[in-house]
C-alpha cells in the first residue's frame, strides 16, 4: 500500500494535501487516526490556518473508516498484511467480498499465496470471519425482530413429508370498524398474493378488487376474485391482495418482500421493513415453497376456526 494513501483520501477532497508530511510526521497515518481530530490535534501539526482547521475538523467529525482499511486490518490480524495489495488488485476490497471467497488452490494462485501456512492462516480467517458475520447479523438484526415464524405442517399438508415455513398472522379488512382474525400462514414465495378459507373470506367482509383474474395452481388454472385486505405482521400492516383457497392458507411474496429474514433450520425471524416498494412479479399463484425434511419444530397451533 503506498504510504500517505490513507491521507491522501483524507485530505484531497479537502483539497489541503499540502499538509501530507505534518499528518505523516506526527503519526496520523491511518484511516482510524482521522476520526474526531481535535484542534489540538492540529495545534500539534502546526496547522494554523483558521479556515483549513475547520474544514479538517469538520470532515474528521463524519470520517468512517474505509472498507480497504478494513481488509487491511483483517490482514493484520491474522499476520497477513504483506498480501494486502494482492487483495485489492483481486478486488477483495470489502469484508463481504472475503467472506464470500472459496479459500482454495484457484485463490490461493490469484492472490500469489504460496506458504502453505499462509493458506491455513487465511482459510481459518475467513471462516471465524464468517462466523463473526452470523453473529454480528444476529445480534444486531434480531433486536428489531418484529415476529417469529416455524417449520411445521398446516392441516392441509398432513400427509406431506417435509415441513414449510409458517407464521402467525392477522388478516382484517380495510374498514376502520372490520372483523380481523389470526391465522396460521404457510409462507409461499411463488405466489403474489394472500389465499384464505372462503369462509374466513365471507366472515372479513373484505372488498372486491376489480374483475376475477387468471389463478395460476400447480395442476389447474381458475379464475379467482380478487379482494382487498391487510395483512398484520407483528406492529407492520400491509394492504394486500386477496383470494380464497380452501386447501393452504399463504403469505405471498409481496408481504415477503417487505420485510428482512434471517432464516435457520429451526426458524425464520422477520426483521424490520425494507424501505421500498416491492415489485409484484405477476399474478401467478404457482408455489414454490421452502421445505426441509426435519422434525417439525413446535410452533403455535393451527387452527381454522
Amino acid at each position: 500500500m503506498e504510504e500517505n494513501k490513507p491521507i491522501l483520501d483524507f485530505l484531497q477532497p479537502l483539497g489541503l494535501e499540502t499538509y501530507v508530511g505534518d499528518f505523516r510526521t506526527r503519526g496520523f497515518t491511518e484511516d482510524p487516526d482521522f476520526q474526531g481530530l481535535t484542534q489540538d490535534d492540529l495545534d500539534s501539526m502546526n496547522i494554523t490556518d483558521e479556515e483549513h482547521r475547520d474544514r479538517i475538523v469538520a470532515a474528521a467529525a463524519v470520517h468512517e473508516v474505509s472498507e480497504e482499511h478494513q481488509v487491511l486490518q483483517f490482514l493484520r490480524e491474522h499476520g497477513l498484511e504483506y498480501y494486502f495489495t494482492n487483495f485489492l488488485a483481486s478486488e477483495y476490497t470489502d469484508l463481504e467480498a472475503i467472506e464470500r471467497m472459496d479459500t482454495g488452490p484457484a485463490t490461493f494462485d490469484d492472490l500469489e499465496i504460496t506458504l502453505p501456512s499462509h493458506k491455513n492462516r487465511l482459510t481459518k480467517a475467513v471462516n471465524k470471519l464468517r462466523k463473526r458475520q452470523r453473529v454480528s447479523f444476529v445480534e444486531t438484526e434480531a433486536e428489531t425482530a418484529i415476529a417469529y415464524g416455524y417449520w411445521s405442517r398446516p392441516a392441509a399438508l398432513e400427509g406431506a413429508i417435509c415441513d414449510f415455513l409458517c407464521v402467525k398472522a392477522t388478516i382484517k379488512s380495510p374498514d376502520p370498524n372490520g372483523q380481523s382474525v389470526e391465522r396460521e400462514f404457510l409462507v409461499d414465495s411463488g405466489s403474489d398474493v394472500v389465499t384464505i378459507k372462503s369462509e374466513i373470506l365471507d366472515q372479513l367482509k373484505l372488498p372486491k378488487k376489480g374483475d376475477p383474474v387468471q389463478s395460476k395452481g400447480v395442476h389447474a388454472t381458475v379464475k379467482k376474485q380478487l379482494h382487498s385486505g391487510i395483512m398484520v405482521i407483528g406492529s407492520e400492516e400491509i394492504h394486500v391482495e386477496v383470494i380464497s383457497h380452501d386447501g393452504i392458507e399463504s403469505i405471498g411474496c409481496v408481504v415477503m418482500q417487505k420485510f428482512r429474514h434471517f432464516i435457520t433450520p429451526d426458524l425464520h425471524i422477520w426483521l424490520g421493513p425494507v424501505r421500498r416498494s416491492a415489485q409484484s412479479p405477476g399474478r401467478g399463484a404457482t408455489a414454490t415453497r421452502g421445505l426441509r425434511e426435519e422434525t417439525p419444530v413446535a410452533g403455535p397451533s393451527t387452527s381454522y376456526g
